[in-house]
């Protein structure tokens, strides 16, 4: 009956053929393992440069719209005026710096431009609307 337990059990060159696998299979897994991570940076890197790129792509284009403004005479005119720099015949117009503040409801403000004026109507007048049409 001892016999058969001996055999029963891996001897010492199994054990060892089975660490050697073992050693072998984890080592594949690492190898295999790292390029996956390396893949999934580079893809990530990518994305990222692509991403750059588009941001890029978009501030040339606005630069080139920019340029194309700033070769535009009229437009180099009106921003002369700003410095006072404009033709001989402007009168340049600055407010004073001590100047005070309109009123909120000053000509030519949003307050006067946007609110609208209700007109006060009496409570007869409104139904003869209704009735009658207005």
């Amino acid at each position: 009956m001892r016999i058969g337990l001996e055999r029963a059990l891996p001897t010492t060159a199994a054990r060892l053929r089975i660490f050697v696998v073992l050693v072998v299979v984890l080592a594949f897994l690492l190898v295999v393992g790292r390029s996956l991570i390396g893949a999934l940076e580079v893809n990530a890197e990518i994305s990222r440069l692509r991403d750059q790129n588009a941001a890029l792509a978009v501030k040339a284009e606005a630069l080139s719209a920019e340029r194309i403004l700033l070769d535009d005479a009229a437009f180099l005119d009106l921003i002369a005026r700003g410095y006072s720099l404009g033709s001989s015949v402007e009168r340049p117009f600055v407010l004073a710096a001590d100047a005070a503040e309109l009123p909120a409801d000053a000509p030519g403000s949003a307050a006067r431009r946007l609110t609208v004026i209700e007109e006060a109507r009496s409570p007869i007048d409104a139904w003869i609307e209704v009735l009658f049409g207005g």
